[in-house]
């Protein structure tokens, strides 16, 4: 009789234990589900990045860079139903970001346009990053948000200054100076201003 009262006292023990494992599990699942709904509604607010306007000259380049366009169309569509919408979007932006790097147009094949670059891929793939961690660090994730964004602007300004420059008129001799500093000299048609060296050759400031 004690063995038998023994033994099922081993079994309710038994039972007991896994019934309180698994309202732990049960709560600890609803806590993260919870936490991820807290991250969705978060993000979904912060997750608005306004196209800037350029100028006619500057949209055209932007617009005929393929990859940058389709990077931009990536990052102004939001997700609109759980997390994991929000994670799919950042593999995205990582891959088209990705491609970002050698599509770089000639005209903007300079070192502040390859930093600027660089600072959106870094924070492209910190974003996704910290998606995909089982507890999303909601902070630092809308903090990426936030820097993703002021990038971007940035990168569309630094376009704008790369093209204002060079519309500046050429200083007397200046022309002269910067093909002896290049080496060479270009035969540029005035019937193809796309192709004016106003526009191949860095700017006097630029040397210096």
């Amino acid at each position: 009789m004690t063995r038998i009262f023994l033994y099922f006292l081993c079994i309710s023990v038994f039972l007991f234990s896994c019934k309180k494992e698994d309202t732990a599990n049960t709560i600890e699942i609803q806590k993260a589900l919870k936490e991820k709904e807290l991250v969705f509604n978060a993000l979904d607010k912060a997750w608005n990045f306004q196209e800037r306007r350029l100028t006619p000259e500057s949209e055209i380049i932007a617009l005929s860079w393929n990859e940058w366009r389709l990077f931009n169309n990536e990052l102004n569509q939001k997700p609109k139903s759980t997390i994991s919408a929000f994670k799919l979007k950042t593999k995205n932006l990582v891959q088209k970001a990705d491609t970002l790097t050698y599509t770089i147009p000639v005209r903007l094949q300079k070192p502040q346009i390859k930093v600027r670059l660089s600072a959106i891929v870094t924070k492209v793939k910190a974003l996704n990053m910290f998606l995909n961690i089982d507890r999303i660090p909601q902070q630092r994730v809308l903090g990426l948000v936030t820097d993703l964004n002021l990038e971007v602007n940035a990168f569309n300004n630094q376009i704008e200054e790369i093209v204002r420059r060079s519309q500046i008129p050429m200083e007397e001799g200046e022309a002269d100076l910067i093909q002896k500093v290049g080496g060479k000299k270009e035969s540029v048609t005035p019937e193809n201003p796309a192709k004016t060296p106003q526009e191949n050759v860095p700017s006097f400031e630029e040397i210096k």
